[in-house]
């Protein structure tokens, strides 16, 4: 292997927690409306747009109460990187492996993990959910990536979390490490597990 991809949420940075729970109580003092886990749980697989409109939240107005609160309410609880994964991106990089993201985050969403951002020059590309037409689980922002920098699929790795995410790789005919790290899910298939960020070192210690 010689190009490595990442997803972002779950993967890169833990955002489960505070993201979504301070989503949750954003929605609540907008609109009064409180939903439980299960509901808020789509927002890992979904864009930020696309997990409204499955809540049938698209008045502008709501929507811009929603995103004040929230903003608010993250620069409490702010999403930060898994601790040991700025280490294994600097070692990756050293070793001069192509580093490349492929995130359902649009790009204003990803400059606010201040962590992700300094250590954003070391990928050599970065495509977000609003760079593409359609975001995972379509192989778009992948191949997007493979295309630009005319990357060979069987040289390219996927590493993400979730079922999209696994649905991405395999449609854009690259192999998938599954990050288990913070999402364990046995329903998952994947070509490599991953259980602590890492795995990734020793994984691509001997893949080149």
């Amino acid at each position: 292997m010689k190009n490595i991809i990442f997803d972002v949420d779950r993967t890169l940075v833990d955002s489960y927690t505070p993201e979504l729970s301070t989503l949750k109580e954003a929605i609540f003092l907008a609109t009064g409306r409180e939903y439980e886990d299960s509901v808020m749980d789509q927002l890992t697989i979904l864009t930020t747009d696309e997990f409204f409109q499955s809540l049938k939240i698209t008045d502008s107005d709501t929507l811009k109460r929603i995103n004040h609160y929230w903003g608010k309410l993250l620069e409490e609880n702010p999403v930060t990187m898994f601790s040991d994964i700025p280490e294994v991106l600097n070692f990756l990089s050293k070793e001069q492996f192509f580093l490349g993201i492929a995130t359902s985050r649009t790009r204003e969403e990803l400059e606010e993990i201040t962590d992700l951002m300094e250590l954003l020059p070391i990928f050599d590309s970065v495509v977000t959910s609003d760079q593409v037409v359609h975001p995972k689980p379509n192989p778009e922002s992948i191949l997007t990536i493979l295309e630009n920098n005319k990357l060979n699929p069987s040289e390219t790795i996927y590493v993400g979390d979730s079922k999209s995410d696994m649905l991405a790789a395999a449609s854009a005919g690259v192999s998938f490490a599954y990050a288990a790290w913070d999402n364990h899910d046995d329903t998952i298939t994947y070509d490599y597990l991953l259980n602590t960020p890492k795995d990734l070192k020793k994984l691509f210690s001997f893949s080149k």
